[in-house]
């Protein structure tokens, strides 16, 4: 799954969950069922892995097996919203992104793990940090981390050689590289950057050139001097002509051997695997040798609220098939994300996977940051869609980022 996807908040931040209280007497269905329901926002080869890891925990014969539901992410929305309401047909676990949890948790959705996790190895010791940090609300486990999908960079060794020589002797790639390297490649046809997402791209090299997303008074702020150099780098690069022009397919660009570094997600990985070059992956271009950031989220599993409580039984069967996902998410990290859990580094098959840089590497590791930032999904949404106006100077930026601080305060209200 996409955990990426910040804007899936706009779906879910206008589905209030006002009717809880009503359902105080009815039934779920699913409460207190032989089987734990879980309901996951994947399709297509994602949604299968997630199938075939829960079929290799129902083969080990649990008390309580696993029986998945799969939907796309508005329909998993709406039907999660709807299920809330009514109390009945809820699933017992739910697969979010990271910053979906604050927002359900506030509408009333969720339920804490609570004593279920006692005697568990479900702690803060099993997990990367910032993925384990993310599911903990006003001093309460309401999300246990899963997989942990990326913004990373994908390169092209060759032309890296070429170009920018000694780039990767630190495994790291700075814009300051990019830049120096840029006027040769440029003049072979040759680009060195592209932004194939803007707001990826934008929250990483926000923070990387330290900037705050709240403001000294707890706001959300996106019109500020850090966000007006971050434009104004992205267009430098454009009006160069170091960085693929908006409307060309980048990916495609990166695979015919014209493009140097691309910032992609992690599940690009099965695009990307059988370039016909030399390629690899690492963080996302760096600012800042010494301030080194790569946002990223991960899946969380979060406890639905239910009609009926379940019992202290089930609640830990649930948390039994969290401990064992914690050494047997191999099946799900095929697409190219990295595991939350601690115990999957001891995997050799994961090691030899080109994403697991980025919990192998010490520094890299310690890079990690995931946004959970409430608000942030709004401006996200607005760099996405005005970010290419002011990148091709068709829009004054600092005008634009006034005028996404109003739109995101607005939407805030």
């Amino acid at each position: 799954m996409k955990v990426t996807t910040k804007i899936a908040l706009l779906c879910i931040a206008g589905l209030t969950i006002s009717g809880l209280s009503a359902c105080a007497g009815q039934q779920s269905s699913t409460a207190n069922s032989s089987e734990i329901t879980i309901w996951t926002q994947t399709s297509g080869p994602d949604a299968e892995a997630q199938k075939k890891t829960f079929d290799a925990y129902n083969a080990t014969n649990p008390d309580f097996k696993v029986k998945m539901v799969s939907m796309k992410k508005e329909t998993f929305n709406a039907k999660l919203a709807t299920a809330a309401r009514s109390g009945k047909d809820v699933p017992d676990i739910a697969v979010v992104a990271s910053e979906e949890v604050p927002t359900w948790q506030s509408q009333n959705v969720l339920i804490p793990w609570g004593d279920s996790l006692n005697g568990t190895s479900v702690n803060a010791d099993a997990y990367v940090p910032a993925a384990w940090e993310v599911g903990e609300i006003n001093s309460e486990r309401y999300g246990i981390p899963g997989t942990m999908p990326t913004w990373i960079s994908y390169y092209n060794k060759d032309l890296l050689d070429v170009y920018a020589p000694g780039a990767l002797d630190d495994g790291i790639i700075t814009f300051q590289e990019l830049n120096a390297a840029a006027p040769k490649a440029k003049a072979d046809g040759i680009y060195v950057y592209a932004n194939a997402w803007s707001f990826q791209n934008f929250d990483n090299l926000y923070l990387q050139m330290g900037g705050q997303w709240l403001d000294g008074h707890g706001k959300i702020s996106i019109n500020n001097e850090t966000s007006q150099a971050v434009f104004n780098e992205l267009q430098k690069l454009n009006k160069n002509g170091y960085m693929v022009p908006n409307g060309e397919d980048a990916d495609k660009a990166f695979l015919n051997g014209k493009l140097m570094v691309i910032p992609q997600g992690t599940w690009m990985l099965s695009t990307f695997k059988d370039a016909s070059f030399t390629w690899g992956e690492s963080l996302v271009p760096q600012w800042d040798l010494n301030h080194l950031v790569q946002a990223s989220g991960t899946d969380q599993y979060v406890v639905v609220k239910s009609a009926q409580d379940r019992s202290a039984e089930k609640m830990k069967g649930m948390a039994a098939l969290m401990e064992w996902l914690q050494s047997n998410q191999l099946e799900m990290l095929k697409s190219g994300a990295n595991p939350s859990a601690i115990a999957m580094l001891d995997n050799a098959e994961y090691s030899a996977m080109p994403q697991s840089f980025l919990l192998k590497d010490e520094k890299m590791f310690k890079a990690i940051n995931i946004i959970t930032t409430p608000g942030l999904s709004y401006v996200n949404t607005e760099i996405d869609a005005r970010s290419w106006d002011m990148i091709d100077d068709k829009a004054d930026i600092s005008a634009t980022l006034a005028t996404i601080q109003q739109t995101v305060e607005q939407k805030m209200k």
